[in-house]
């Protein structure tokens, strides 16, 4: 499920590099799929499960987790990568499983592991090495890469706030649901204060739009159900996967040339998902589990 999770979302960046050549601006494609997918998962959730009993807790998880883990990070990745390049953007990201940890051990949620710690330090070191070896200039403006460290914090906070705090008893589709509808409201307001909601209305830039909400759909009820089963550092290892696939289709489809340090970067990736699967079967695991983590 996790590698099936990442690989759905990580579709969104050729999307997004398509929806790009197409017209589509960055808030709005932040945006206008998020919408759409969190009313498709709420027309979903509905007719599976039935209607939503609002609550204070639920509204307060899924402000959050909206905004830890989608809105904030969302937008400032389009700023860092509008303002320095989508290689310091990338680089964010493979920092996502070292704050996550970071934070656990802080919040004494997870016991101190050699085991994960070593599996966290490889999967970035291969992750780092794949960014990097792209040769995309780091040179950037000082307040772009300042911020670069707060984008993985928010992700990683928000992948330990969930673990610890999801609604026990209510459907993933919901979860999604209300989590992408609160993220959608904050973005709406970021538009409104900055620009760039509106695009040009054509059948390309439509499509790319629609297939990203597809993806969004498909991967956060995943997403959602994956946070039951897999405790907050293991989730976080997502990350290197929507990196990978990313990679991978920009080869495929838009004849990206690879670097030649890949192969060892791969290399040094699997070797840190075989020592977080070690380490689960060793019985490592966060020292506090809510009933909906198991």
């Amino acid at each position: 499920m996790l590698i099936g999770t990442g690989v759905v979302l990580g579709l969104s960046i050729p999307i997004a590099k398509a929806a790009s050549a197409a017209g589509v601006p960055a808030l709005a494609y932040a945006l206008w799929p998020t919408a759409l997918a969190a009313l498709v998962l709420a027309g979903l959730a509905t007719r599976r499960h039935g209607r939503l009993r609002p609550s204070l807790p639920l509204l307060r998880y899924a402000s959050i987790s909206g905004f830890l883990g989608h809105a904030a990070p969302m937008t400032a990745t389009f700023w860092v990568s509008a303002q320095a390049g989508a290689g310091v953007a990338s680089l964010a990201f493979t920092l996502t499983p070292v704050t996550t940890l970071a934070i656990s051990l802080l919040l004494r949620h997870e016991r101190f592991s050699a085991l994960r710690l070593a599996a966290v330090a490889i999967g970035f070191s291969g992750a780092a090495l794949l960014v990097l070896g792209r040769g995309e200039s780091m040179d950037a403006a000082s307040a772009a890469v300042l911020l670069v460290p707060l984008i993985p914090l928010f992700i990683g906070g928000g992948n330990v706030y969930r673990a610890r705090h999801t609604p026990a008893g209510t459907p993933a589709e919901w979860l999604a649901a209300a989590s992408l509808g609160a993220s959608s409201a904050m973005l709406v307001l970021v538009g409104a204060a900055a620009g760039g909601l509106g695009f040009e209305v054509r059948a390309d830039a439509l499509g790319w739009l629609c297939a990203q909400a597809l993806a969004m759909v498909v991967g956060y009820g995943m997403y959602f159900e994956l946070i039951r089963r897999a405790d907050s550092v293991t989730f976080s290892f997502m990350g290197y996967v929507m990196m990978l696939t990313g990679v991978a289709v920009g080869v495929g489809l838009f004849g990206e040339r690879l670097p030649l340090v890949t192969g060892p970067a791969l290399l040094l990736i699997v070797a840190a998902f075989l020592l977080i699967r070690r380490a689960a079967r060793a019985g490592v695991s966060p020292r506090n589990t809510s009933a909906t983590n198991p």
